[in-house]
């Protein structure tokens, strides 16, 4: 459904209408602004399919957007839930840059997120460029020094994360499209641990912004090669612990890398949720964890994986070395 809000004036003096398009919507205006965001990677274009034209439970959809005569040239998304979500595909089309577009809609998303309700924001971005200065300009904070990820908090990471992660009962879920826009809450909250979920590129603070995709996509396709559960909070209604497995990136023909994180002291879960993957049988299995992190190690010894090597003084993202575990178990 498409809202018109109001005309505004661009800085070379034009006049041009921004709207919200939300999901799930598959009028002449969702196949426009599809066209204007087709440069974007097959992942991607299949996320802003299902995005904008489907309908997925507790998940809103919002595709703020600035047009000419109907058609649409600049666009912010944002996908939330449980007024959490990812800000992304900013985009302005060539021949319409440098009139402040971007800062326009992004001020008129930010102030509709929390007229809202909304909690935290997530994006990933190039680090120091113009685009992660505009987004520091409208209150986002990088993850860490020289990340390319960043979070906005309505109220600040302390008390979103206090909340979110508060100690309560859970429910395990098969991870799907609904948990997208919330499972970066997880994967960049504060925490010691650098091996998150390799599987979905997220050492450190990283979003699973693209990283999970792989995953949504292949439930959609009923591909039987990666499986993944969350356990999700009762309290926040926001995943606190995730397990998955996909082949490995280097010895696919061999190995299937697993992923175990959590928030900590859900630590409780993870056996769990293991035990709901679709574990291939005759294949070995491959776990890191960081070697500070005792009771992630105890579980995955308990679940009848092996130390089989420690990667001494292994430099992991934002210059960060430590040494790494590698455990493995064979099915």
């Amino acid at each position: 459904m498409y809202q018109s809000l109001q005309t505004i004036t661009l800085k070379t003096g034009e006049s041009a209408e921004l709207g919200v398009l939300s999901g799930p919507d598959n009028s002449e205006l969702a196949r426009e602004l599809m066209a204007l965001l087709g440069h974007k990677g097959e992942i991607w274009r299949w996320q802003i399919y299902q995005s904008l034209t489907q309908q997925h439970a507790e998940v809103d959809s919002r595709f703020y957007i600035l047009s000419k005569a109907g058609r649409p040239f600049a666009n912010i998304m944002s996908v939330e839930a449980h007024g959490v979500g990812i800000f992304g595909h900013v985009y302005t089309a060539p021949d319409e840059r440098r009139k402040g577009a971007a800062d326009i809609i992004q001020t008129f998303q930010l102030d509709d997120f929390k007229r809202r309700g909304g909690r935290a924001l997530y994006l990933g971005t190039d680090y120091d460029t113009h685009p992660y200065r505009l987004y520091r300009k409208h209150g986002f904070q990088g993850a860490e020094h020289g990340s390319n990820y960043m979070y906005w908090f309505a109220l600040g990471q302390e008390r979103f994360e206090g909340d979110a992660f508060e100690i309560s009962p859970t429910r395990h879920e098969a991870l799907s499209f609904k948990h997208w826009p919330v499972l970066p809450a997880l994967a960049m909250m504060k925490h010691p641990a650098r091996i998150r979920i390799l599987g979905m590129n997220v050492i450190g603070p990283h979003s699973t912004e693209a990283g999970a995709l792989p995953f949504f996509a292949a439930v959609d396709k009923h591909d039987k090669g990666a499986s993944a559960y969350v356990a999700v909070s009762e309290k926040s209604n926001l995943p606190v612990a995730i397990a998955c497995v996909r082949p490995e990136h280097y010895f696919w023909e061999q190995s299937d890398l697993v992923d175990l994180f959590c928030a900590p002291d859900f630590e409780s879960e993870l056996p769990g949720l293991l035990a709901h993957l679709r574990l291939p049988p005759g294949r070995n299995l491959v776990c890191y964890a960081d070697t500070f992190w005792a009771a992630k190690r105890q579980i995955l010894q308990n679940c009848g994986f092996s130390l089989s090597a420690t990667l001494k003084n292994h430099m992991l993202s934002a210059g960060k070395a430590h040494d790494v575990e590698l455990w493995s178990r064979r099915m």
